[in-house]
């Protein structure tokens, strides 16, 4: 008869547990997300000539109507008022207001989309989860509007938190937020972003 010499002390409990965020699961978040930003900055280019060309124009037509305003000021200025030039005179004085402010607005918009729109695309990247994904994104007015899905609800406003956070975002309270779940189907979500200055208005 042996003795037993040797006692197996192992056990599974012994194992690291499993890891439900892998590598290989980063690696394809991290790829979605540079694609992502590739289409974002594609669009963003092309809108952004868009926006440059329409401002060209703008600007010509602006000039134009001021060379027309300068001859019909002058033309008044050498006789008695017309009542007909005076109506002129002011349907272009209106016009050129009218131009100026898409003018502004044009280059705001130009300003937003070439410098803003990249560093929200970035944010999101830096604060991305994978239990939510956004399908839409809309900037209006200085409001941000994200609309997507959540594989868990409890992600949401942990992910909100960590907007708040982000450079682009910073100032901006969440004024409001719409979820909504279908039989069989993620939770669906709307979250709106408004400045904070705004608000206290």
């Amino acid at each position: 008869m042996t003795l037993k010499t040797r006692v197996n002390l192992y056990s599974d409990t012994l194992l690291p547990p499993v890891q439900r965020l892998s590598f290989k699961r980063l690696a394809q978040v991290l790829v979605f997300m540079l694609v992502l930003f590739a289409m974002a900055s594609s669009a963003s280019y092309i809108l952004v000539s868009g926006l440059e060309a329409d401002k060209l124009v703008l600007a010509k037509q602006k000039s134009n109507l001021d060379k027309q305003k300068k001859s019909l000021e002058a033309a008044m200025a050498k006789r008695a008022p017309d009542a007909e030039l005076v109506d002129q005179v002011e349907l272009l004085t209106q016009q050129i207001e009218l131009k100026q402010m898409l003018i502004g607005e044009l280059s705001q918009r130009e300003a937003l989309t070439s410098h803003g729109y990249s560093m929200l695309f970035k944010d999101l990247a830096r604060v991305a989860n994978s239990n939510i994904w956004l399908n839409r994104i809309r900037v209006e007015n200085n409001e941000f509007i994200f609309e997507g899905f959540s594989s868990a609800p409890n992600s949401v406003p942990l992910w909100v938190e960590r907007l708040k956070s982000t450079e682009t975002l910073k100032g901006h309270a969440f004024a409001a937020m719409a979820m909504s779940r279908g039989e069989g189907k993620p939770l669906a979500f709307t979250l709106t972003s408004k400045a904070e200055t705004e608000e206290a208005k």
